[in-house]
């Protein structure tokens, strides 16, 4: 299980990656055209913009699996450690929450945008919406994870999970 989870995560660096390198290529593409040729892309602007929302979905992933989202401390620092372990529990819960919303309307978005098309590109309008539910769904995974590790360490007394801090 393991493996196929790393297998995943790495496909994820690599979309992202490539998502990047898309947009940027894109945006100099359409500098060159507009300002070297005089003769813009009409399409490159929204294939750029349809990328960077997916790359927004996906960093936020991202960040849920490095914990590197911005986390203020100081008061749950002031806590005693079994009332910081429940805290940091109830906040990774409203995460779960939060993404299960997401997961469920942005799956609704989705399906109710099959029929449309974006208007260069020629792609289902979905393919905006599907990284929402998608995205969200890693995110509440990670979560789910998150939670496993600190109810582990609030039971047993010791660290649990990759990083063993609390927030």
């Amino acid at each position: 299980m393991t493996t196929v989870v790393r297998s995943l995560e790495r496909l994820a660096d690599w979309l992202l990656i490539g998502l990047f390198l898309l947009i940027f290529a894109l945006v100099l593409a359409q500098i060159f055209f507009r300002y070297v040729l005089d003769d813009p892309l009409v399409w490159s602007e929204e294939l750029a913009r349809l990328a960077f929302v997916w790359v927004a979905m996906l960093a936020w992933s991202l960040g849920s699996r490095k914990r590197s989202h911005i986390t203020i401390t100081y008061f749950a620092g002031l806590l005693p450690r079994a009332p910081r372990l429940l805290l940091a529990i109830a906040a990774q819960g409203l995460i779960v929450l939060l993404c299960i919303l997401l997961v469920w309307h942005g799956w609704g978005l989705t399906l109710r945008n099959l029929d449309m098309q974006l208007i260069t590109v020629g792609l289902p309008y979905a393919v905006v919406y599907v990284v929402v539910p998608l995205g969200a769904a890693i995110v509440m995974l990670y979560a789910l994870a998150e939670i496993r590790d600190r109810v582990v360490e609030l039971r047993s007394g010791a660290p649990a999970g990759p990083s063993g801090s609390t927030p």
